[in-house]
């Protein structure tokens, strides 16, 4: 196993909300973008991610 350093989850589901709103980009992939949000959003709410 190895660390690996990334975007903070908060971060991250910031980032997917905005750009999943963005009515310019290909519905298919603001669904997506809303999806990954909503997953990683129930993660952090489950405390199953290690914020450090």
């Amino acid at each position: 196993m190895a660390v690996m350093r990334t975007v903070d989850p908060r971060t991250f589901v910031e980032f997917k909300r905005w750009i999943g709103g963005q009515t310019s980009r290909p519905a298919a992939r603001r669904q997506r973008d809303a999806r990954q949000a909503e997953i990683v959003q129930r993660l952090l709410d489950e405390s199953l991610l290690g914020l450090v």
